[in-house]
């Protein structure tokens, strides 16, 4: 059940203004999520629900975004697993409730999986798709739903994570390319859907990027070394760059971007490394 963390409700449960931004974070305790939900708590104004299954990181990421407001922003939990849909539609009843209206969803949910094919397991593939795509499905559709009957208009603007390893084979990540591609396939379909209801949906694909997800490969010594190798930048991504960019995308300012794949990856994915 969603609920308020005490002494972070700033302007209480009223409806958010033509002016106030209202945004829900899924995978809001990650690395990329977190940094994200820091970024638009500070944009004056802004209502925050975020959620993911750990209380307690729930909690801590709340209390790191409300201390990063510059203004009068509303920062609220709700609990839910990313890969129940009814548990994200509850999610987003929750924050209409609370509001009046969703202006913004990102989902930050994911997972990485390094392996050839032939050494992963059927399980392994299907739970790489179901963190990412699956769930990535699931907020597609609740958001959808929620952003096309807005009492004062349908509109809207979803943004998902896909990855470079979508976009450029490298070795040993077959399933989390497979899964990250089926998020972008399905965001430009979306766009195509959504767009007579003035809901944007787009895509970041960021390279590797420093974050407790990817912690197994940069703080290997070898793996990193290889890894920033790869980049045309020579050097590896921060959660702040990939979450500017999802803040770029949600922003109403850049409302004529809808159906794109922005890469966050330090050339990764479209510039030979020398």
């Amino acid at each position: 059940m969603a609920r308020a963390l005490p002494g972070l409700w700033k302007r209480g449960f009223s409806s958010a203004t033509a002016a106030d931004p209202v945004y829900v974070i899924f995978g809001a305790t990650g690395g990329i999520g977190g940094a994200l939900s820091e970024q638009l708590a500070a944009q004056p104004g802004a209502r925050l629900l975020l959620s993911g299954r750990d209380d307690a990181k729930l909690a801590a990421t709340a209390e790191r975004a409300a201390a990063a407001a510059a203004g009068p922003s509303t920062v609220g939990t709700a609990a839910a697993d990313p890969l129940d849909p009814a548990a994200v539609e509850a999610v987003l009843a929750e924050a209409v409730a609370r509001h009046g209206r969703v202006d913004g969803v990102a989902n930050c949910v994911g997972s990485v999986i390094l392996k050839s094919a032939h050494a992963t397991s059927f399980q392994e593939f299907e739970d790489t798709l179901r963190i990412n795509l699956l769930s990535s499905f699931g907020v597609l559709r609740a958001a959808a739903k929620v952003m096309m009957r807005r009492d004062n208009g349908p509109g809207g603007s979803i943004v998902f994570c896909s990855s470079a390893v979508a976009r450029h084979g490298i070795p040993n990540h077959e399933a989390i390319a497979a899964a990250k591609g089926g998020i972008a396939a399905m965001a430009l379909s979306a766009a195509a859907t959504y767009a007579p209801k003035n809901i944007r949906v787009n895509c970041v694909a960021p390279g590797l990027t420093r974050t407790p997800m990817t912690a197994k490969i940069t703080s290997s010594e070898a793996a990193l070394k290889a890894s920033t190798a790869l980049h045309a930048l020579k050097r590896i991504g921060e959660p702040g760059e990939v979450a500017a960019a999802i803040a770029f995308l949600l922003d109403k300012r850049n409302s004529f971007i809808t159906g794109q794949v922005l890469a966050v990856d330090g050339g990764l994915g479209s510039v030979r490394s020398v």
